[in-house]
């Protein structure tokens, strides 16, 4: 008999609880009387489990019938999408998306932040969605204060954008075309990493920021093609509030040095 495992969902732990603990006593060749005196229960207990009529499992009884017949059973929880919720505690973090949701706001978008996404239950949290019903556009942005791994990057924002339209709809918005937008803390170590992951940035952010900034200010503008990656200084307060990283030209300077630097400058208190 291979290992199993199942999601924790009553409707399918039951059945396959019964089936597992029933074809493994008949095969070691016990009576449920037997594998009850063993398992230090009822047979009565046995057979409800045995016949899914167990109702709320007592995991304690469970894990003992099932040890004695020899099953080793384990619950795993997968915590990624909690990833997020750790970052939008981040004070930097709630600062810069704040930032943003204003800029989209004074521009004549309705945004939310902190939108779960995943059904039935939340698998993840966009930082800032933001509306614009003048051409039904939704723009999925993620807002990023450090940048340790470009490849999870992509997967997280890939995950956001399918799952984004029906949060929106959710929110009463009906979105015909879905943008991606990842803000970041404008540093010298964000750059850094750009720089390192140049060729893969090009391709998985193919989109100019210059150009996607006038987009969400216009819609008459064309709309961006691909996902845009730009850098943003939450002290800024002109127009020109996204920039493209610098990539080791330009002249512009990044506004931070890191995180650190930004934190002590950007959060009171």
């Amino acid at each position: 008999m291979a290992d199993a495992y199942i999601d924790l969902d009553r409707q399918r732990l039951g059945p396959w609880l019964a089936d597992l603990v029933r074809s493994s006593r008949a095969l070691i060749g016990w009576s449920q009387e037997e594998l009850a005196r063993r398992a230090g229960t009822s047979q009565a207990t046995v057979w409800r489990i045995e016949t899914d009529r167990a109702g709320r499992l007592d995991l304690a009884i469970v894990t003992r019938v099932l040890s004695a017949l020899g099953i080793h059973a384990s619950i795993s929880a997968d915590l990624r999408h909690l990833a997020d919720r750790r970052h939008q505690a981040d004070s930097v973090h709630a600062v810069l998306n704040g930032y943003a949701a204003r800029r989209f706001e004074r521009l004549g978008w309705d945004t939310a932040t902190e939108v779960a996404v995943g059904r039935p239950a939340p698998r993840g949290w966009i930082d800032l969605v933001a509306y614009r019903p003048e051409d039904r556009t939704l723009v999925v942005e993620e807002t990023k204060t450090d940048l340790p791994d470009m490849g999870g990057l992509q997967r997280s924002v890939a995950f956001y954008e399918r799952e984004a339209p029906f949060a929106a709809r959710s929110l009463g918005w009906d979105p015909v075309r879905v943008i991606v937008l990842v803000v970041a803390l404008d540093t010298e170590v964000i750059e850094a990493r750009l720089r390192t992951n140049r060729d893969l940035a090009a391709r998985a952010f193919p989109a100019p920021a210059g150009a996607t900034l006038a987009w969400i200010a216009d819609a008459a503008r064309p709309a961006p093609t691909g996902w845009t990656f730009a850098l943003a200084d939450p002290a800024t307060r002109g127009a020109r509030w996204l920039h493209a990283p610098l990539l080791g030209a330009g002249h512009r300077s990044p506004a931070y040095v890191d995180y650190a630097d930004a934190a002590r400058r950007l959060v009171r208190g």
